[in-house]
Formats: C-alpha cells, sequence, structure tokens
C-alpha cells in the first residue's frame, strides 16, 4: 500500500461524485459481466475485439477474487482469518504472508487516522442487523459492554513469525473495508497479463479504473446519497483507484432517526456528520480503508487527514449536505446533493 507517492494525475471534464458506473454496453468492443462475491455485488468492464478475451479475464478475476476471499474472510469457517478470531487471548496465529500484509496495512492507516478506522469493529459483530425486515438496534448497555473489545493497539503482529495475536478474548477482526480493495487491484492485476489495456473492476463502492474507454478517459458517474438514480457529478479518469463510503447502503430509520453499517469505533454507534465520501488514489486496498476513516472522522478532520497525505484526493458531502473537496480536484459544476 503506497501512501506517498507523486500525485496522480487526473482529467476531469465535469465535476466530481461517485458511484454509479455507466459504460455503454452498446459501444463496439466493450464487454461487461456482473456477479456477486465477497459479499457485494461486482462489476468487470473490459474493452477488447473478441467476446473470447473478455472471458477469460471474467473467469480470471473471479476466481482471484474467491481466493482472496477464502484467505481474508472472518465469516467462512477455517480461513486465517477465522483463526485469529478463534484464537483471541488464547495464543498468536500464524498466517500466509498476504495476510500478515493486509492486517499491518490495517493497522498503519488506524495510527494514521487516529483509530476512525478499526479492524478490531468485528467485535461488536451480531449487535447491530441491517438485515431488511430483521433490522436490530442495540442499547447502550449492549454496545458499551462489548465497547472494550475495539481497539487496534490490542493486535500483536509478529513480522519475524508471520503471526496476528488478538491480546483478549472476545476480539475479532474484520477486513471487509480494506480487503475488497485488496481484491479489486488484484484482480485488475490479472486482467492486464492478460495483455487487456482497458478495463474497469468495481466491487460494490471499490473501483479500479485501467487505460481509457471506447472514446477516450473513462466517464464515472458519482450518486446523490439521498437519491439513488440521481447523479450529482461525473468525471473522467484513467490509472486510479476511486472508492465510495455513504450512510445509504446498509440502514435503516427508527423512530424518525437513520441509522448506518458505517459504525465509529470510539462509540460502537454510527458515525454522525457525513453522508458520503469518495477517495481517489494509486491503489484501491488504500482508498477502500480511507474512504470508511474519513467517513468517521467526519468533513473537517477528515479532510485534514487526505490533505496530510500525497497522492490522495476527496470529496465528501456532509450531513447537510455540503460538498467539501480537497485542492486536487477541480470542480467544473456540481449538482447540489438533495436535502436532507
Amino acid at each position: 500500500m503506497e501512501f506517498f507517492i507523486k500525485r496522480i494525475q487526473l482529467a476531469f471534464t465535469a465535476l466530481i461524485f461517485l458511484s454509479a458506473l455507466i459504460p455503454s454496453a452498446a459501444q463496439a468492443g466493450l464487454f461487461t459481466k456482473k456477479t456477486s462475491i465477497m459479499g457485494t455485488d461486482l462489476e468487470v468492464t473490459v474493452s477488447v475485439e473478441d467476446a473470447s478475451l473478455a472471458d477469460a479475464a471474467f473467469s480470471s478475476v473471479e476466481d482471484e477474487m474467491a481466493r482472496i476471499e477464502a484467505l481474508m474472510s472472518e465469516w467462512k469457517e477455517g480461513t486465517p482469518v477465522s483463526d485469529i478470531n478463534r484464537h483471541a487471548g488464547i495464543k498468536p496465529v500464524a498466517v500466509p504472508d498476504e495476510v500478515f500484509k493486509i492486517i499491518t496495512d490495517a493497522v498503519l492507516i488506524s495510527e494514521a487516522s487516529g483509530g476512525a478506522f478499526d479492524v478490531t469493529w468485528a467485535s461488536m459483530r451480531g449487535l447491530w442487523s441491517f438485515t431488511p425486515g430483521n433490522e436490530r438496534l442495540p442499547s447502550k448497555d449492549e454496545v458499551d459492554g462489548r465497547l472494550g473489545l475495539v481497539d487496534y493497539r490490542n493486535i500483536v503482529l509478529d513480522p519475524a513469525k508471520k503471526t496476528v495475536y488478538l491480546k483478549k478474548r472476545g476480539m475479532a477482526i474484520g477486513l471487509g473495508a480494506i480487503s475488497k480493495g485488496y481484491a479489486v487491484d488484484f484482480a485488475m492485476k490479472m486482467i492486464a497479463s492478460s495483455g487487456i489495456k482497458d478495463a474497469i473492476v468495481k466491487a460494490g463502492g471499490d473501483m479500479r479504473v485501467q487505460g481509457r474507454g471506447p472514446d477516450g478517459p473513462w466517464k464515472i458517474g458519482i450518486r446523490d446519497p439521498r437519491e439513488k438514480d440521481r447523479l450529482i457529478a461525473t468525471l473522467e479518469v484513467s490509472n486510479a483507484s476511486i472508492s465510495t463510503s455513504g450512510d445509504y447502503e446498509r440502514s435503516f430509520i427508527k423512530d424518525g432517526v437513520l441509522y448506518h453499517h458505517i459504525m465509529d469505533p470510539k462509540t460502537g454507534f454510527p458515525a454522525r456528520g457525513t453522508r458520503s465520501v469518495t477517495v481517489l488514489g494509486p491503489d484501491t486496498e488504500t482508498t477502500d480503508a480511507l474512504s470508511t476513516a474519513v467517513f468517521v472522522l467526519g468533513p473537517v478532520a477528515g479532510m485534514g487527514l487526505i490533505k496530510s497525505l500525497k497522492g490522495i484526493e476527496a470529496l465528501i458531502v456532509d450531513s447537510n449536505g455540503r460538498i467539501h473537496s480537497s485542492p486536487g480536484i477541480s470542480l467544473v459544476a456540481t449538482v447540489a446533493p438533495a436535502r436532507p
């Protein structure tokens, strides 16, 4: 993961927000396939002359992401991450190099964000449910009873032995807010290794854009956090990663209050002050984790973090619908988000 690299150059024509990718399927040589993996929607678009090349690329992406899921899922029994969680407070667990790297990167982002990003949030699992028809809002006492388990500083890493140890029984880690970005990066590497230069890999809110579309730089649209089918910006971009975290994907309303899945590790409740965060950077692992961190920090502290990192840009829609953008993003025009 490269925080400190030269500033990426992005070509913008319109505005800047993100979420919905809209390449036209009618364009010659453009092939798109959609499926589900790693608990999210996967969409792969490639620009090639032959459908067989596209099919091979899709298969390689699915295989690679399935491989990474088998390493990093905390939901599946027998994975390295499940083993770490099962042995919390008992003993260190030796893990493959890839898993050790991702957890090390996660801790670095936790440190950089003052704990706003924290993979030990998974210690709260089971208290909240955002499943439609089965929503669950825990009591403050329930949350407080688990909050002491959420602290990335209680992850002990041994680089020599490649072991991971969670100090307290009941602790757990979940890599969903960083591993999907990592998987997107590796999926794009698989596509590139097959000789395809122009492609997009999008998993949920995480996207890697490589090369160009049929008519120039790829055109990306960013959705309004409050109106699903309405774009508040578009951009043209090549060779960059883009991630969005928003309060609208997994959420429910109870007694007039919106509860969403992006938790503040310090409170155990949904982070407030932000509707959506879009982060642009050199790799999707980084943008994935940072979009969560910035969302939790809020517009002011979050933008402060972005400005401290070279090669990273962001656009934030705050809880009042105001747009905040980092200096490296040129806004040509904007459409105000819907209120509230």
